[in-house]
C-alpha cells in the first residue's frame, strides 16, 4: 500500500461532517484508472502521468497547525527534482492542493523549455482541473447562513436532497435550502457536502438582495465574525410587530397541552440536571426545532460558548458557557428552560 492510500485509510472525519464524508472523492481514480478527463483530480492526473513511468509521486505530511476542532494540514509532494506544498482543511484537500501545485510547476518547465529528461508531457487539461474540493466559495456559507437566520429571528435552514445521480466515482447531488418554506434556493456538486455549501450560498446572496426588518442591525454586521461563529452582538429595537409576536407566543405557550412543558411550570431548574435532554423533549412535544451554535472564540475567563436557537415565533436565542462544549450546551439548555418556565407562568 503506498503512503497515500495509508494516509487516506487513517484519515479521521473532520469535525462537523457527519456521514457526509462517505460522499467525498474516495480516490477510486487516483490510481490512474479510467480515461473520463471529467473525474480526474490533481492526484489522480499526476498519479496516471507518472505510473507509466515507473515512478509514485510521494506525498509526506509535514504540518498540521490550528485549532483542535479546526486543524490546517499541510502536505509536501516529491515527484523526481521537483517538490511543491499544498495545505487545507482536511489531508485529502491538502493532497489535491499540493499536487496541483506541483503540475503548475511541470507546466511552467515544460513551457519554458526547462523539462528534465523523462517528464511526461503534461497536458493542456492539467491547466484547468481542480480539486474536487474546490468550489469557489470562502469561508463556512453553512454557519454563515445559520448567523444570518438568528439575527433574523428566523428558523434555522434545512437541507433536503431533491436528485442524485451518476456512477458511483461520478456522483452528482442537488441539494435545495429552505428557509420559512418559502425561500428556497438549489446547489449542485460531487458531494452533499459541496451541494449544500452551494445552496446555502445561493441564499445567502438572495437574503442580502432582501429588504428586511432591522434592515440597519442586518447591514452591520461583520461577515467575518459570522463566518468564525461569533455572536451577532448588536442590539435590535423592538418593533410593534415584534412585540405582538412575543405576546402571542406568551398567550398560546400557556394554552397549549403538553406533560413535559407543564412539568417545567414547578421544576426547580437549579436543582436539576440533564437540561439538554430535557429541552430537546420539550422542543420534540411542542414542535419547534432546537439548534445549537458553538462559538468559536473563547471568553476572556477561558470558557467556551455557546448559543442555542428555538424555532419559536419569534425565535428565541439564549446563551450558556462552560469549561467544555457540552457543559456550555447545558449552561445554554438551563438559560432556555428558564425563559421558557418563565413564558408559562
Amino acid at each position: 500500500m503506498s503512503s497515500e492510500a495509508k494516509d487516506e485509510a487513517t484519515e479521521p472525519k473532520e469535525e462537523g461532517e457527519g456521514d457526509e464524508d462517505e460522499d467525498e472523492d474516495d480516490d477510486e481514480d487516483e490510481d490512474g484508472k479510467g480515461d473520463n478527463s471529467a473525474a480526474k483530480t490533481p492526484v489522480s492526473l499526476l498519479q496516471e502521468l507518472y505510473v507509466r513511468r515507473g515512478v509514485t509521486p510521494k506525498y509526506d505530511l509535514v504540518q498540521i497547525e490550528g485549532q483542535v476542532h479546526e486543524p490546517t494540514f499541510k502536505y509536501r509532494v516529491t515527484v523526481g527534482e521537483f517538490v511543491a506544498t499544498g495545505c487545507g482543511q482536511s489531508k485529502k484537500k491538502a493532497k489535491h492542493c499540493a499536487a496541483k501545485s506541483i503540475l503548475d510547476k511541470l507546466i511552467g518547465a515544460q513551457n519554458s523549455g526547462k523539462a528534465p529528461v523523462g517528464q511526461p508531457t503534461i497536458p493542456d487539461l492539467a491547466t484547468e482541473i481542480l480539486s474536487p474540493y474546490d468550489d469557489g466559495i470562502q469561508g463556512n456559507p453553512v454557519g454563515l447562513l445559520q448567523e444570518l437566520c438568528m439575527s433574523r429571528r428566523w428558523p434555522p435552514p434545512t437541507y433536503d436532497l431533491s436528485h442524485e445521480e451518476g456512477l458511483p466515482h461520478e456522483r452528482s447531488f442537488t441539494i435545495k435550502c429552505i428557509i420559512e418554506g418559502k425561500h428556497i434556493e438549489v446547489g449542485a456538486g460531487k458531494s452533499k457536502k459541496l451541494a449544500k455549501r452551494q445552496a446555502a450560498n445561493k441564499m445567502i446572496q438572495r437574503l442580502r438582495d432582501q429588504p428586511v426588518e432591522n434592515e440597519d442591525a442586518f447591514a452591520h454586521i461583520d461577515d467575518d465574525m459570522l463566518a468564525q461563529g461569533h455572536p451577532h452582538r448588536e442590539s435590535f429595537k423592538c418593533s410593534t410587530n415584534h412585540s405582538q409576536q412575543v405576546a402571542k407566543f406568551h398567550r398560546n405557550l400557556k394554552a397549549v397541552q403538553g406533560e413535559l412543558l407543564a412539568s417545567l411550570s414547578s421544576l426547580a431548574l437549579s436543582d436539576s440536571s440533564e437540561h439538554v435532554a430535557r429541552l430537546q423533549g420539550i422542543g420534540e412535544e411542542q414542535h419547534f426545532e432546537v439548534v445549537y451554535v458553538d462559538i468559536e472564540e473563547v471568553a476572556k475567563s477561558g470558557r467556551l460558548q455557546c448559543l442555542v436557537q428555538l424555532s419559536t415565533v419569534p425565535v428565541a436565542v439564549c446563551f450558556g458557557d462552560g469549561d467544555d462544549a457540552e457543559s456550555a450546551q447545558e449552561a445554554a439548555a438551563l438559560n432556555a428552560l428558564d425563559y421558557l418556565q418563565m413564558m408559562i407562568k
